[in-house]
């Protein structure tokens, strides 16, 4: 008797330009992306919650929160119509929450919207509840993301040196290893992509290399610095939490990914997810790999097989809390290492 089910993705990479769907957008379009980010049918086991669950970004839920780009909106509200597929803003809430002290009027704002374009929302009685529970648990969101951001320093070092792509994945990858500290996958996927559009800007759209200029700016403050790596680390971070089960139990989440950031939207279309495993406290993990279509995957791959850090056993708790501590250390070498190389340049 088959003990499992099998799961697909809803919907296949979807990018918008006012409300219509269309190839790839030629040049600077400002689009909206969709990306499905588990590739593979899943195989769950027979009374599994299956939890299909489009993550938006910032921009996209200011768009819903101030009217703007209708076209593209009512495009996602007749998604959402049509399909089962839950909106969770919730990571763009949390996002809010670090950057701007007007973060509960708009999840008001936001639920007014839903109210007004669905007629009714069942959470919208329990808006002071959720209100609280996104300030109760941004102190968590804070943390894993200066965890996930903290390879980001040397990234942004490396990515300002001379040398090919390859050559800067090889002195990230000894450096991460010649040190204690956790290795993490989609911070070196995002490094590659960092440095590729550096050797090879030609592969890339216009506002895309912008965006990556402006991000990997090197500042000459030490909290400023600190600042650009966390702006830095949500492009990271989305991906890695999109498939967080939360509090649902004995759940999946099947994760898309809707963006207008030009550097997300290009980092997603490099990656994919082949499995995700639960974890404890409502976490989860991706077996990620790159996207076969892909530019990385062209340019870069067998590099990436040979760099990219890996560790056969996690250790004991005492190990990860002292790799965790020298994470930290790492990090902030690498912090004053930058701002020492915005003096050279």
């Amino acid at each position: 008797m088959n003990k499992f089910n099998l799961v697909q993705k809803l919907i296949d990479d979807t990018w918008l330009v006012d409300g219509k769907v269309t190839e790839l957008p030629a040049g600077d379009t400002d689009a909206l992306y969709i990306r499905p980010l588990l590739h593979l049918r899943e195989a769950v086991p027979l009374g599994t919650k299956v939890l299909h669950s489009l993550t938006l970004d910032n921009n996209v839920l200011t768009d819903i929160i101030e009217d703007r780009r209708s076209a593209n909106i009512a495009y996602l509200e007749n998604l959402l119509r049509s399909k089962p597929l839950e909106l969770n803003p919730t990571l763009a809430l949390l996002e809010q929450r670090q950057k701007f002290g007007g973060a509960s009027q708009a999840l008001h704002d936001f639920s007014e919207r839903l109210g007004q374009r669905f007629g009714t929302w069942s959470a919208k009685q329990n808006v002071r509840t959720f209100d609280k529970a996104l300030e109760d648990t941004k102190h968590d969101i804070i943390e894993n993301t200066s965890l996930l951001s903290s390879h980001l320093p040397a990234i942004l070092y490396i990515y300002h040196q001379e040398g090919s792509a390859e050559s800067k994945l090889e002195w990230l990858s000894g450096l991460i290893q010649s040190v204690n500290i956790p290795f993490f996958q989609l911070p070196f996927y995002l490094a590659a992509l960092l440095f590729l559009t550096k050797e090879k800007p030609e592969l890339f759209r216009s506002k895309m290399l912008k965006k990556v200029r402006k991000d990997t700016k090197l500042m000459s403050r030490l909290d400023e610095q600190k600042k650009n790596v966390l702006n830095l680390g949500h492009d990271v971070m989305l991906p890695s939490l999109a498939i967080f089960p939360a509090g649902s139990q004995a759940a999946l989440v099947f994760p898309y990914i809707a963006t207008r950031d030009y550097l997300l939207q290009d980092f997603l279309g490099e990656i994919q997810c082949t499995a995700i495993m639960p974890l404890p406290n409502g976490r989860a993990t991706g077996a990620w790999e790159l996207n076969p279509n892909g530019r990385l995957y062209t340019h870069l791959n067998s590099a990436i097989i040979q760099y990219l850090p890996r560790r056969e056993h996690p250790g004991s708790e005492v190990d990860r809390s002292i790799r965790r501590a020298n994470l930290r250390a790492f990090s902030n070498s690498y912090l004053e290492k930058c701002l020492e190389r915005k003096n050279t340049i």
